[in-house]
């Protein structure tokens, strides 16, 4: 698999982990949200940069 398709398919998943993190330990919708966007672009960012 190349970079961009490992950052592809590792954005989604670490923003649905952080997303259930956040449901999880009583975080509101929105910092739920915000928490699981920032998650998924540093996880993708991260890849790339590897």
């Amino acid at each position: 698999m190349s970079r961009n398709q490992v950052a592809t398919v590792t954005g989604p998943l670490v923003r649905a982990l952080a997303k259930r993190w956040a449901d999880a330990n009583g975080l509101s919708r929105e910092q739920s949200l915000l928490l699981a966007w920032a998650a998924g672009a540093l996880a993708s960012m991260a890849v790339m940069r590897v």
